[in-house]
């Protein structure tokens, strides 16, 4: 058909296809039933005078069938009220239940840099109809015809309708108008920008806010709270919860007269919720994990805490109740950080009821003397935050947020201070360990600072005087604190001092506070001298800790790391001096009240080990009394005892002592690490040890005694049938690899460089059980992999096989999503790797490429010669199997131009396997990580410049490049689309929050 012929006999075919289509489209609309409807539907032909005239401009007018280059022959236009109504009706099934689309020839248009920008948006669809309905009668005559269906807004037909009629249908002007015409162009264009799109957005953001509106409605007649009372499983407790906080609230005219009995009922359901089992979510197609009490729990969280002003003392009772009964300490956390907010100094808060919020909680809060110890961090947290000294907000805009801060008026806040300073005191004296103590004397701190920016005087003398009354405090019970405490008050006394000292110092006084900084610097000095009388004090802090203040750091402020090291060195020699068989009793005391200490903190105890191992080698005959007497904290620290007497010039205590604790319970790995710091030359003693820490099934022991094979084979080891194997073994039977977690080797050993195939074995059965492929066992695999690689890559094999839990209950992950060292190993032999993951394919290729793909492609991070050369050796073959493991690898990838190579063979080996081609697109349009709102878009772009080179290759990859990049063009644009969308909605959002 070409122009002529469509002009005589065709057009009102067209014409009548064309109303066939906006016929069926009306059907399916009203028949669906929840879609918008239409302002209009639009159904013509193309002109002929019109057609003629474009196909001119393109150098078409003579082709022999103008259907196969235009396909707006027939035409549908489906013009929807806004930019909602046209989302929800494409992401209907309408178009595509009723008609046969042409995926390819859909067009989204959308401003690209790539289209110049052309400010026209609409989505176009290519129809056809579908083969049952062409084969009805009074269809018959249009089968094969094709037509346009045209999806925009009332705004953007306005906008088409109009400059369509004076833009594209001016005539050719040669020497007249044209810059006047070029002007009104960019009008139109303008008229777009800054009229119609916003206002498109405007309408979208009214729509989804009334359609809210509505939905919160519905619940509020539901009587949601009473629904959520009666919910019998979870599913359906946190769909209530959830439409609470996003459909029922933000709307509520009057959120403070509903929300006591909102916090109840939120309350209840949290109780509720813990004592019902989680139900599977049944759907048509599969069932899914249903929610659990915890996710419950936490939207329950986030709901108190959006609203936490709307009822202050509701709020913070609601958490008070929740939080005894919670055991996970992020939440717990979470918790106290949402009560710290709420009875801190909000700008906006302030600027509405000054400290009336403070001055509730107080209130709320009750008698710090009758406080329960399960909800000590809350109540504490709460007389924490009333001693800021700074009201803080945050105001959020489109693209950026702003951290506002102000001093709080201490004139307002005194008495608040005073009584939490008191409230705090008393706290701190009902405390029953201490870690709460600890707890309390940093919420005290609070009470010290000043504001960050520029503080008023009248500030800063309250802080000092407050500061002063705190110092006074502890002062007083200087005799009654731990040693662990002293330290840490000392030191935070230590930096107070100093800023006391400044005050004092400076040739002027702004803030008039020299009398307050006197009377602290003074105090500050009276609990230096209370704490250090007691000489026990001063002997604990050389050995113990990392806070300890020495005696010229109060005159020095400079910190000198070296001279602190050097001090405790002297105290060291000094004390062990003073430790003689007259007053061995008196040390066995103290060094019980140091090891007593708990800390999980390596920075603690290295003095206090060092102070044992010299007694111990210089005085063997005192560390055997302090041995045969001490209770169990002092023998926690049997190792750095041996290691000293081990060194000494008579090993006879040594011996005694050895003998002793190998044949008791509960020392085994004391004497192990003990043989790991000391290396003894005594492998009888050693195997001995072993096998009593199998015996006693002491796995800590077990696994000091095989990372000292390990460590150090041949010397000191005995051999491996007596040492090494059976210790590994019986981690292997416990199914304990925990091992490998204390195994830091940075360099291999010769123990890894003589390896056995079976030894290699067994290490690689221990790491089967462990979760994950962490560091450290990659580190180990790493050396085994050195000598046996096959069997490292046959291990990693077996972890895909392995059941999903791994050991204390943690989920197992079977495939790394990356190798450190192991990297340089595995990657070595590319023949090796792709041998053995094929077998793992060939065994099972469901979700390959998530797993033994995903193990490969983190060997070879980056695509090696070696590694590329092996893979195009699979292609090669030519067989469907080959192809689809070659492709599920490449799955890994992210179109990199160094994989470019292997799917350009992939598409010429096999150019008509559409999985193939499916597979090479995939690889080649895989993202990783994008930033930003547009970086999908960016991302598309840098794959299209990768591309666009494939066009010169061969017909095959040329024909494969041309579709990708025709589809590239249509996601650039899709997404574009979205992004303004997004950023769009999000800008008005915070407009209206101006408002």
């Amino acid at each position: 058909m070409n122009i002529d012929e469509y002009e005589r006999s065709y057009f009102g075919r067209y014409q009548s296809f064309a109303e066939t289509v906006r016929h069926l489209l009306e059907s399916a609309i009203a028949a669906a039933g929840d879609l918008p409807r239409p302002q209009s539907i639009q159904a013509r032909a193309k002109m002929p005078a019109s057609l003629r005239k474009r196909l001119e401009e393109t150098g078409d007018i003579g082709a022999p069938d103008v259907a196969s280059i235009r396909r707006d022959l027939a035409g549908v236009r489906l013009i929807f009220y806004t930019n909602n109504d046209v989302n929800r009706f494409t992401n209907s099934s309408v178009v595509f239940d009723n008609f046969d689309v042409d995926r390819k020839a859909t067009k989204v248009h959308h401003p690209v840099q790539e289209n110049g920008d052309v400010r026209y948006q609409a989505i176009h669809y290519t129809v056809s109809l579908n083969a049952a309905r062409a084969e009805l009668p009074e269809y018959r005559m249009f089968a094969g015809m094709r037509c346009e269906i045209q999806i925009q807004t009332i705004l953007i037909h306005a906008w088409a309708e109009t400059s369509h009629d004076i833009v594209y249908k001016a005539d050719n002007r040669e020497g007249f108008g044209n810059e006047a015409l070029q002007q009104i162009k960019r009008r139109f264009n303008r008229i777009m920008d800054k009229y119609l799109v916003p206002a498109g957005y405007e309408f979208q953001r009214v729509q989804q806010d009334y359609e809210r509106l509505v939905a919160g409605k519905q619940l509020f007649d539901q009587d949601v709270l009473e629904s959520l009372t009666a919910a019998e499983d979870n599913n359906r407790r946190y769909e209530l919860v959830q439409s609470l906080a996003e459909d029922l609230l933000p709307l509520y005219d009057d959120i403070p007269s509903i929300f006591p009995e909102t916090l109840d009922v939120l309350v209840r359901a949290t109780e509720q919720a813990r004592t019902t089992p989680t139900m599977p979510l049944g759907t048509p197609f599969a069932s899914f994990e249903g929610y659990d009490s915890q996710q419950i729990i936490d939207k329950v969280i986030d709901v108190i805490d959006q609203y936490k002003y709307a009822a202050v003392e509701n709020s913070f009772l609601a958490l008070k109740q929740i939080f005894p009964h919670e055991t996970d300490e992020r939440r717990r956390a979470r918790i106290v950080e949402i009560v710290g907010r709420l009875a801190g100094y909000h700008l906006g808060a302030w600027e509405q009821v000054g400290p009336g919020v403070q001055y509730r909680l107080a209130d709320v809060v009750g008698d710090p003397n009758a406080v329960a110890t399960d909800v000590r961090p809350l109540v504490t947290e709460v007389w924490k935050s009333l001693l800021d000294a700074e009201a803080t907000s945050t105001t959020w805009s489109a693209d950026s947020v702003s951290i506002n801060s102000g001093e709080v008026p201490v004139a307002q806040v005194r008495e608040l201070r005073q009584r939490a300073l008191s409230a705090l005191f008393a706290l701190f004296a009902s405390a029953e360990n201490d870690r709460d103590r600890r707890e309390v004397f940093h919420a005290l701190q609070n009470a010290t600072r000043s504001g960050r920016n520029g503080p008023s005087g009248e500030f800063v003398r309250e802080s000092l005087t407050d500061n002063l009354r705190i110092v006074e405090f502890f002062a007083e019970r200087a005799d009654h604190l731990s040693y662990e405490l002293r330290e840490t008050i000392e030191h935070a006394a230590l930096y107070d001092y100093y800023r006391a000292s400044e005050w004092l110092a400076a040739e002027a006084d702004p803030f008039e506070c020299r009398t307050q900084a006197a009377a602290l610097k003074n105090a500050i000095l009276l609990l230096r001298d209370r704490f250090n009388a007691d000489r026990t004090y001063e002997r604990y802090k050389v050995l113990v800790g990392f806070e300890g203040v020495m005696p010229w750091q109060w005159d020095d402020r400079e910190y000198d790391h070296d001279r602190v090291e050097t001090y405790r060195d002297e105290q060291l020699e000094l004390m062990l001096a003073e430790a003689v068989p007259e007053t061995q009793t008196d040390w066995l005391a103290f060094l019980e009240r140091c090891a007593a200490t708990r800390s999980n903190d390596v920075a603690t105890f290295p003095r206090l080990v060092t102070f044992l191992g010299c007694l111990s080698q210089r005085k063997p005959n005192i560390a055997n009394f302090m041995l045969d007497n001490c209770n169990g904290d002092l023998l926690r620290f049997l190792a750095p005892f041996l290691n000293g007497l081990f060194k000494a010039e008579d090993q006879t205590v040594y011996r005694r002592i050895l003998e002793r604790f190998l044949s008791e319970r509960g020392h085994l790995w004391s004497i192990a690490a003990h043989w790991t710091s000391s290396k003894p030359e005594d492998v009888d003693t050693l195997t001995r040890l072993l096998h009593r820490a199998i015996e006693d099934d002491d796995r800590a022991a077990v696994a000091e005694c095989l990372l000292f094979a390990m460590r150090n084979f041949p010397d000191g080891t005995p051999s491996h049938d007596d040492f090494f194997r059976p210790a590994i073994r019986h981690l292997i039977a416990a199914s304990d690899p925990r091992w490998v977690r204390i195994s830091f080797m940075p360099h291999r050993t010769r123990f890894f460089e003589e390896l056995e195939r079976g030894d290699a074995g067994l290490i690689l059965d221990s790491l089967l059980e462990f979760p994950e492929v962490t560091s450290d066992v990659d580190r180990v695999l790493s050396y085994v992999g050195e000598t046996h690689l096959d069997c490292v890559w046959d291990y990693l094999g077996r972890r895909l096989d392995h059941p999903k839990e791994g050991i204390e209950g943690t989920r197992y992950k079977a495939a790394p999503h990356r190798f450190h060292r192991l990297v340089v190993t595995l990657s070595s032999d590319a023949a090796l790797a792709v041998a053995k993951v094929r077998a793992w394919f060939d065994k099972t290729s469901t979700l390959f490429s998530y797993y033994g793909g995903r193990v490969l492609t983190a060997a070879f991070p980056k695509m090696t010669e070696a590694f590329a050369a092996t893979l195009l050796s699979e292609v090669a073959k030519g067989r469907p199997e080959d192809a689809k493991f070659v492709v599920a690898v490449m799955q890994n990838y992210h179109g990199e131009a160094e994989t470019h190579g292997i799917l350009k063979e992939l598409l010429r080996t096999f150019p008509d396997d559409e999985d193939v081609k499916d597979g090479v697109a995939r690889s080649i349009r895989n993202t990783g990580v994008v930033h930003g709102e547009f970086g999908f878009v960016e991302n598309i772009r840098s794959k299209k410049t990768l591309l666009e080179p494939w066009l010169g290759e061969d017909e095959t990859v040329a024909r494969f490049a041309r579709q990708q990049l025709a589809e590239m063009d249509h996601e650039i644009l899709s997404e574009k689309r979205r992004a303004d969308a997004t950023r769009a909605l999000r800008e008005i959002e915070y407009d209206d929050d101006k408002d």
